[in-house]
């Protein structure tokens, strides 16, 4: 099972609630001075966690980020009459990355994503087409350098 704040393989993920947030996390982040979050249960590796967190994880996978993801956040943003300075100090996340976000010149991380959606009240995924992947989406994989210069060369 992996931790949704550090990404560490762990058998033990701890529930905690971080501002209104419910994330899976390992011990050494539950136990983290630096949160502000409180301990809600732990997880043990049941085979009933397993499923649920399994379920979790394949839910994140088949999914995508809407096309227009940045017009959708900039526009839950203004109907709340939220500055984007002030949403920044909300979620802990700088200005200027949201701002990147809002633009759609970066794609938000999974994190970033649930941030959003709990604080704006929005959704910013849909399920993840077959077969062929939409553009504008992250692949399952990281690109290497070579193969992002591949991709620029055909086009």
């Amino acid at each position: 099972m992996e931790c949704e704040i550090c990404g560490a393989e762990v058998d033990t993920l701890y529930e905690i609630e971080i501002e209104g947030t419910t994330m899976l996390v390992c011990g050494v982040c539950a136990k983290g001075k630096h949160l502000t979050g409180k301990v809600i249960k732990a997880k043990e590796e049941e085979t009933e966690n397993k499923a649920v967190v399994a379920a979790r994880l394949k839910e994140k996978e088949e999914t995508e980020i809407i096309d227009n993801y940045g017009e959708v956040i900039r526009k839950a943003r203004e109907k709340l009459g939220l500055p984007l300075k002030v949403l920044a100090e909300k979620i802990s996340e700088k200005e200027s990355t949201l701002e990147r976000v809002e633009n759609q010149k970066t794609l938000p991380n999974n994190k970033l994503v649930s941030k959003l959606e709990k604080e704006l009240g929005i959704k910013l995924t849909r399920p993840a087409e077959q077969g062929a992947r939409a553009s504008g989406t992250r692949p399952s994989e990281p690109l290497s350098l070579w193969d992002a210069a591949e991709k620029k060369k055909k086009g």
